[in-house]
């Protein structure tokens, strides 16, 4: 696999045709405008285009059976308002985990306008579901420069904030931060590329590094067979762009593939596997979901379907998490929930407060941010000490080596954590198993006070 890896290049740009080497999916795979693979508990999830938001479950990313229901079966009134006539399909979802729950964003339109509208629901469970629907989120009114409210797909960036990004022919392709308590715009849109009815659409934004890069279809969908699309990506150093460097990541052909679109990226185990759809050239061109694996050479992203299972790559995956320490049970919590600089991360018996969860956010090169769901504060080396038992904080991140973190096993199913600028990992002070002990740095030991349990919340 290392070999196979290292022969990827950037001349390769297009994704090495299949072969004997590559995953097969089964089961039920019809899929179109897949929405990014989210897992819940065992199991992932494939929101796609359908009725009600149709969808299918893995417990191993190979194997796919449908949902038991659509997420709706009545719609939501605002819908019929907005698009008189609505038929029930729902186009394009995608879901994030934000503010203890998962939100589902989905867009409605009358075809070929824009007369449009992203609306979002949300669910604590997505095993379990019990959706509620908060309504629109951005909308769009017919005009012929407007940007589209079609094709949302949610990322969280390496400060833990939010970002949806949307839009398709007519007015281009728009950015804007996401309020993690509402669900809704946290402020005004962004247009970042395209435009003027340029062929331009289903939008996704990755960071790795220090770049953001922007997928966007090219083409035309919904044909079969008859596809145009393709998918293009650029590069910035900045959400809002400028983005530049325009490569075709997936061709409109390849094999039986025809016609890929909508990307979507899970960072799975130190993996990056991108989610798409495509026109089965084999089987009368019906629309199917493919999963390729993401590495990245010369700056850009490369994708390959030569890959023969799903195990990771040597880290852990993006998403909410309690941490718990080996040597007391007790979560890693920021001190009386508090959402200020500076405040003190304890350990405390786990209650469910959100300031007891955290979302690591990988960086791509082992490092990964660790922010808190109720604050939005990263995990921080107070004052960048390189000092033994120097007290662990929250901080705004401003992207320091005192609040990148990296992840190692010394035994099975526990992690130590270990902070970039000190080299010393995350400590529980003095040994203690004691109700809000204080979280320290303290160099390398491999002991229990040392040792953290990973959990999805």
């Amino acid at each position: 696999m290392k070999k196979l890896l290292a022969s990827l290049c950037l001349a390769a740009a297009a994704l090495i045709p299949a072969s004997a080497s590559s995953i097969t999916l089964q089961g039920l795979q019809n899929a179109h405008d897949p929405g990014t693979l989210t897992k819940d508990g065992d199991t992932w999830f494939n929101f796609t285009t359908g009725t009600g938001i149709w969808y299918s479950k893995s417990t191993d990313m190979l194997n796919w059976a449908g949902g038991p229901a659509p997420v709706f079966t009545t719609y939501p009134s605002w819908i019929t308002n907005k698009i008189p006539g609505f038929s029930g399909s729902f186009w394009a979802p995608d879901v994030i985990h934000m503010n203890g729950q998962y939100y589902l964003y989905y867009s409605v339109s009358k075809w070929g306008t824009t007369t449009s509208a992203i609306g979002v629901a949300r669910s604590p469970s997505l095993k379990n579901p019990s959706w509620t629907d908060l309504g629109i989120v951005v909308e769009s009114f017919g005009g012929t420069s407007e940007i589209n409210a079609i094709d949302p797909a949610l990322f969280r960036d390496h400060d833990g904030k939010v970002y949806m990004s949307y839009g398709s022919f007519f007015g281009g392709i728009g950015v804007a931060e996401i309020n993690q308590s509402t669900g809704k715009l946290a402020g005004n849109v962004t247009r970042i590329l395209g435009g003027s009815g340029v062929d331009m659409e289903a939008p996704y934004i990755v960071r790795e590094g220090g770049y953001y890069y922007l997928f966007v279809n090219r083409g035309a969908c919904c044909k079969g067979v008859d596809s145009t699309y393709y998918v293009e990506v650029q590069r910035a150093t900045s959400v809002t762009g400028p983005y530049s460097g325009t490569r075709t990541i997936l061709p409109n052909v390849d094999g039986k593939y025809k016609g890929p679109g909508h990307i979507g990226v899970l960072k799975q185990d130190g993996c990056n596997f991108v989610s798409t759809h495509y026109y089965d050239l084999n089987d009368s061109g019906n629309a199917k979901l493919d999963i390729l694996r993401m590495t990245y050479s010369g700056g850009w992203p490369v994708l390959t379907r030569n890959f023969t299972d799903f195990n990771g790559c040597g880290g852990i995956s993006d998403g909410p998490y309690v941490i718990k320490s080996r040597l007391s049970g007790k979560a890693l919590a920021v001190a009386g929930g508090a959402t200020t600089n500076g405040a003190l991360v304890q350990q405390q018996t786990y209650t469910g407060a959100k300031s007891q969860q955290w979302y690591a956010v990988g960086h791509g090169d082992g490092q990964y941010s660790i922010i808190n769901a109720n604050s939005l504060l990263s995990l921080d080396d107070y004052d960048n000490s390189t000092t033994a038992g120097t007290n662990i904080a929250q901080w705004g991140y401003w992207a320091g080596n005192g609040q990148h973190w990296s992840f190692a096993s010394p035994a099975s199913g526990y992690v130590t954590v270990k902070n970039l600028l000190s080299g010393m990992v995350l400590d529980v002070a003095g040994k203690s198993t004691a109700e809000n002990a204080q979280i320290i740095q303290y160099p390398l030991n491999n002991g229990s006070n040392q040792q953290w349990s990973l959990s999805r919340p």
